[in-house]
């Protein structure tokens, strides 16, 4: 019987306005963003060049947001970050004057800094600054299945009783993975894996072929599958479902999880946060908010003072950690297969939200390159669920619970008592723009401009990422005032359609600082009959 082990890479990014006035006020923002293209995108360029170098029969799912894809394709950006990088090797020199007295520290800084030429000659010469058609050619080869999903990361549940919303959403994610890939994604990714009845219906009827929940919602539907979360299943429409094991996220995230070896580095002790400002001049503004350098000299060690990051120790603890991993997914599996004789097949769904990964595990790319060679060693094919959906309209008919891939299960905590006011806010706008869209069916010109702003605007407002700063505190200033320009924003184009006056100077300036979604068109929030 074959064994099938799926990955499912899901990254995640959040619109970040860079116009010449923006790229100071927003500068902790897009480092994230620029490390994430560091310590994410370019590593996986990198770890499926090895791949394929090695002839590593494999296949892989990856969620490319439309934003992410935004963002990487925008020259502006493409030419910040090369600047970026130039800055840190730059603050780099002058950490090997400040600690020339320690040759282990050194040897670090200078790992550091050879890093950054790497990913700039990389960046510049192997990939032209172009990402995302590296990973299309990596498609076209047969490494990776894209998965669609939203236009922004909205939590689809939030919205159960709006499909003008969830359908405009859906719709306008498929338009960008058109433009940037020139496919249809087979399988659609839930923002936060969000699942209430009904959804399926809307999925489906964009000629998605499957969709992954959370194990919850098998488990607890009200006919549980005979092959549990181990084999796909289908809804009434036959919109094909697979489950994720839940019990990965606690492997790697738990009280002992992987990610927190003493032998790993230290993420959150970066000079940024412990150098006075006036030596982090070249890095951040003096005024500024202190955020990480990507100097970090330390690992997960607590004793004391901590110990230094040991490149030789994290390799050794990575291999002990992967055996591990992959072992107890040929175990699970090789169970499910003697549990389940008559099946063809089992599968296990893997989902590594490699965004949230990195910011907590410097070597998760690597780890999870290991985790491919070791399974296909181990005798387990590392496949994409596309490739588990022939039996499509013989699977076995459930109706999928309630659930969610955040808090307990649920989705409980995307809504707090820190973020909650953003909801009545959204609700309104999107009744406003459905009632909108069927006002203005077929204008043109100005019209047209202000409402397809409006439709951005709101998309914007929706993002689920904004919800979760200020949720967590990360960054929570810029999160409240970028859902409150978007929704001020969006006010200001219901008014003007309203009054049938507007600035077009105004509007200009809006268009050019929120470029996202260039093709948009507000007749996608239309009311569905």
């Amino acid at each position: 019987m074959q064994k099938i082990l799926s990955l499912v890479i899901k990254a995640s990014q959040d619109f970040i306005r860079h116009t010449d006035e923006d790229i100071k006020d927003n500068a902790p923002i897009l480092n994230n963003f620029f490390e994430a293209v560091s310590n994410v995108y370019i590593p996986l360029l990198r770890m499926l060049e090895n791949l394929e170098a090695d002839k590593i029969k494999c296949r892989f799912a990856i969620v490319l947001p439309p934003v992410l894809c935004n963002m990487l394709s925008d020259p502006s950006l493409q030419d910040e970050y090369l600047n970026w990088l130039e800055k840190r090797n730059t603050f780099g020199k002058a950490e090997l004057r400040r600690n020339k007295a320690d040759e282990k520290i050194c040897t670090i800084i200078n790992d550091t800094i050879e890093k950054n030429k790497k990913l700039i000659a990389d960046f510049t010469e192997k990939y032209n600054k172009q990402l995302i058609p590296v990973f299309a050619e990596y498609m076209t080869k047969g490494y990776l299945e894209l998965m669609g999903t939203c236009g922004t990361d909205i939590f689809m549940p939030h919205y159960a009783d709006l499909k003008e919303i969830i359908s405009a959403q859906i719709e306008s994610g498929l338009h960008a993975y058109r433009q940037y890939f020139g496919v249809m994604p087979e399988g659609f990714w839930l923002p936060a894996m969000g699942y209430t009845p009904g959804i399926e219906k809307l999925i489906r009827a964009y000629g998605y072929t499957y969709t992954i929940l959370d194990s919850r919602s098998i488990l607890f539907s009200e006919k549980v599958p005979e092959a549990g979360i181990f084999y796909p299943s289908r809804t009434d429409n036959s919109l094909v479902i697979f489950a994720r094991n839940r019990v990965i996220d606690s492997e790697l995230f738990g009280e002992n999880g992987i990610i927190y070896s003493e032998c790993y580095r230290n993420q959150n002790r970066d000079v940024g946060y412990e150098l006075p400002m006036e030596k982090l001049s070249s890095l951040i503004d003096k005024d500024g908010i202190r955020y990480s350098t990507g100097f970090k000299y330390w690992n997960r060690c607590f004793k004391d003072s901590g110990c230094l990051y040991n490149k030789e120790c994290a390799e050794t603890q990575l291999e002990k950690d992967s055996d591990a991993f992959v072992e107890k997914r040929f175990q699970t599996l090789s169970k499910a297969a003697e549990l389940l004789p008559s099946y063809n097949f089992v599968s296990e769904i893997c989902t590594l939200d490699i965004s949230k990964l990195s910011k907590t595990w410097n070597e998760c790319i690597a780890w999870l390159e290991k985790v491919i060679r070791k399974a296909c060693d181990k005798g387990l094919d590392v496949l994409s669920c596309d490739k588990m959906c022939d039996e499509q309209y013989n699977l076995e008919k459930i109706e999928p619970y309630f659930s969610a891939g955040a808090g307990a299960g649920y989705g409980e905590n995307l809504l707090s008592s820190k973020n909650c006011w953003m909801m009545r806010y959204i609700r309104k706008s999107c009744e406003r723009m459905i009632d909108l869209a069927g006002r203005f069916p077929m204008d043109t010109g100005l019209k047209t401009r202000l409402l397809n702003l409006g439709a951005k605007e709101l998309m914007l407002a929706q993002s689920l990422n904004l919800a979760k700063m200020i949720n967590r505190s990360e960054f929570p200033q810029f999160a409240e005032k970028r859902f409150k320009e978007s929704i001020g924003a969006f006010t200001a184009v219901f008014d003007s359609l309203g009054s049938n006056t507007v600035s077009t100077e105004w509007l200009t300036k809006l268009e050019a600082r929120d470029s996202i979604f260039p093709w948009m068109n507000y007749r996608i929030f239309t009311k569905k009959r």
